[in-house]
């Protein structure tokens, strides 16, 4: 078993209000040399699957089909480690 990391953002072209809402109030904290905010989700889950292809198979039919919205978001997955049962 392994456990798999998940990061799903907007993509660079779509407007992200949550970074913008961010990026005012941190700039109203005085910290100006902080920009670009950009917010996203991160997902861990356990996999019970050992083969890296089998892996990356799952990982990306999940994603494609539930996990994002692939006309706005994008995403990418790493596996983390291995998880003792």
């Amino acid at each position: 078993m392994k456990k798999v990391e998940l990061i799903v953002t907007l993509k660079p072209q779509v407007l992200d209000t949550q970074g913008e809402a961010l990026n005012r109030a941190v700039h109203e904290l005085d910290h100006d040399e902080i920009n670009n905010i950009r917010v996203g989700k991160v997902l861990y889950f356990d996999i019970d699957e050992t083969d890296d292809a089998k892996i990356d198979e799952s990982v990306r039919q999940l994603s494609e089909k539930l996990f994002t919205n692939t006309v706005i978001e994008t995403y990418s997955y790493k596996v983390l480690e291995e998880v003792s049962q």
